[in-house]
């Protein structure tokens, strides 16, 4: 066996005669007149012998099969993990060699571990649990069928399962659900947007679509609430709290001589106003008084007038 780079020389795999330019498809040998078959790995031109040439397809479709094998025991195993399957076989598998039978296993084992999930959704009512098993179910069959369109019967039934499901989820949120079709395909869009009464739905499922492009339709149900949700009533206001201009008192004229006077400069050291004469008791004439009402100018006292009290008869010096 001879490799080339691209672009380079290469030899014969029988005699080695170098071969410039090297063939890009199988001939015979300019010197030995022997076939020379070309294949190619990895971007790189290998030259083969026609004795080379089953080993070296033999090896090819094993590293084939190894990646197609650690693939689909990977998405069985990851399913089996989904529907709570025991991790020690978990782990036991995916530490066991690529191959068909580790493959049929994994396969085994998720299919076991998904009819335990499903009896105790079902007893336990979780619709939405119940729901995702049977979709992922519908799925992983479809896909290991190679995708027919129309899907086999037993898958589409599986498929209507989640379907019933879904709208027995949704029943707790409302009597409608919503069709979206995701831009599934023309015949699906049809529906989209639309809300069904769920009861009816129930009774005669419309998913999958008859006639979906994609085979297994890919619409989902979403819950639509009732207008009126039994347990919700009116929503109570909450009371405004109270504006700074209601909330504080109005000054009195008590509160207000003393900060009036501070401002003046003529406060009395006792508190009580200017002009207040004291009682018996001990207070004032100012306290006696309505707080609104202001003495009035003619009923204080007058001081004396010096210039009244001189006698007229007394004769005036000069």
């Amino acid at each position: 066996m001879a490799q080339s780079a691209p672009g380079g020389a290469a030899t014969c795999p029988y005699c080695a005669l170098l071969l410039d330019p090297p063939p890009e498809r199988g001939r015979l040998c300019p010197r030995c007149k022997r076939p020379i078959v070309v294949r190619r790995v990895n971007g790189l031109r290998v030259l083969l012998t026609r004795e080379a040439l089953d080993v070296f397809e033999a090896e090819r479709d094993r590293e084939t099969n190894e990646r197609n094998w650690t693939g689909e025991r990977r998405r069985w195993l990851s399913l089996a993990r989904s529907v709570a399957a025991p991790e020690r076989k978990v782990a036991r598998l995916e530490g066991a060699a690529p191959s068909a039978a580790s493959v049929e296993s994994a396969k085994e084992l998720y299919f076991a571990s998904l009819e335990k999930a499903v009896r105790a959704a079902r007893r336990a009512r979780r619709w939405a649990e119940l729901a995702r098993i049977r979709r992922d179910q519908a799925a992983a069959l479809y896909r290991a069928a190679g995708s027919p369109i129309p899907p086999p019967d037993e898958i589409v039934a599986i498929h209507r399962e989640w379907s019933t499901a879904a709208l027995k989820a949704a029943q707790a949120v409302g009597r409608d659900a919503e069709l979206v079709a995701g831009g599934c395909c023309a015949v699906c869009s049809k529906d989209d947007g639309r809300a069904f009464r769920i009861a009816a739905e129930l009774k005669e499922p419309r998913l999958p679509h008859a006639g979906c492009r994609k085979g297994l339709c890919a619409c989902d149900w979403y819950p639509l609430p009732d207008a009126k949700t039994p347990g919700r009533g009116k929503r109570k206001r909450t009371p405004r709290p109270a504006s700074a201009a209601t909330a504080l008192p109005e000054p009195t004229a008590a509160a207000e001589g003393p900060r009036a006077a501070d401002q003046t400069g003529t406060a009395d050291p006792t508190g009580a106003a200017e002009g207040s004469v004291a009682s018996p008791d001990g207070a004032s004439s100012a306290d006696a008084r309505p707080a609104h009402a202001a003495p009035a100018a003619s009923s204080l006292p007058s001081a004396p007038d010096p210039a009244a009290e001189t006698p007229d008869s007394e004769p005036q010096r000069s």
